[in-house]
């Protein structure tokens, strides 16, 4: 005998409420979610919850955000390439949303002091941070950096400074040098996709905050002429100058002798 659509639609709201008591649990009188990660109630609100539209019972995902965040966190340090390639595509697909989604951030750190109160916190990880910096290496030979720097018109290519007129003071002599071979993506490709000229001031400035964080409208070096030269660099114009790894030659009693 086959159920009428009034017992079938009962049927599944009984589902629905007997999944809703198994996962949440009134405490303190506050109504709390079981996260299925952890398997600790926490209280059912987008503060501890991201929003889960596919869910009909209560609209929120199954995994706390914590959980959701370390989850996360995992899979991008186990699949790099796939995390940067993803990450690519939405910043090109999304930049102008991304843009002030960032921008607000940036600015509620700096007016809350967080970043100021993170780095007296932590001189030893902004230390170990400016000796990584310093020892990262760069996948980019001297044509592809000629053709980089003249690209961005031999000019930093965040606040326009002209490689002749980059000058730095070491042990108080000031000399004429060149540009820093700058990580857009602190933790991207060391090769010429991931990489602008920056002169010494911006490359310190900048730090290892995102792109979007620090270059926006809030930083007065900030030029949207640039800002969109430098985007079309990353997703299309380097291409151009890229070019293919050498393949490593084998030593051998010929080559050695």
């Amino acid at each position: 005998m086959s159920l009428t659509p009034e017992e079938k639609q009962r049927r599944r709201e009984e589902r629905k409420r007997l999944k809703y008591e198994r996962e949440h649990r009134i405490i303190y009188d506050v109504d709390h979610k079981l996260c299925t990660v952890c398997n600790t109630y926490k209280p059912s609100t987008t503060e501890y919850y991201y929003r889960n539209k596919h869910n009909s019972i209560d609209g929120l995902s199954n995994r706390c955000l914590e959980c959701e965040i370390k989850i996360s966190k995992q899979w991008a340090k186990d699949n790099k390439e796939r995390h940067n390639e993803l990450n690519r595509k939405a910043f090109k697909e999304n930049r102008w949303n991304i843009k002030n989604i960032r921008r607000e951030n940036s600015k509620k750190r700096r007016e809350n002091g967080k970043h100021d109160e993170w780095l007296l916190k932590n001189p030893d990880k902004m230390l170990k941070y400016m000796q990584d910096r310093q020892h990262k290496n760069h996948n980019i030979n001297k044509n592809e950096w000629n053709n980089c720097k003249e690209y961005f018109n031999n000019e930093c290519a965040y606040c326009g400074l002209p490689l002749s007129q980059h000058y730095f003071t070491r042990k108080g002599i000031t000399k004429l040098g060149d540009f820093h071979k700058e990580h857009v993506d602190h933790k991207g490709n060391n090769n010429l996709s991931n990489c602008v000229p920056s002169c010494g001031s911006c490359n310190d400035h900048k730090w290892k905050f995102d792109f979007e964080e620090w270059y926006n409208l809030d930083n007065k070096r900030y030029s949207q002429e640039r800002y969109d030269k430098i985007i079309k660099w990353l997703t299309d114009d380097y291409k151009v100058y890229i070019e293919p790894p050498k393949p490593k030659g084998k030593y051998t009693r010929k080559s050695v002798g």
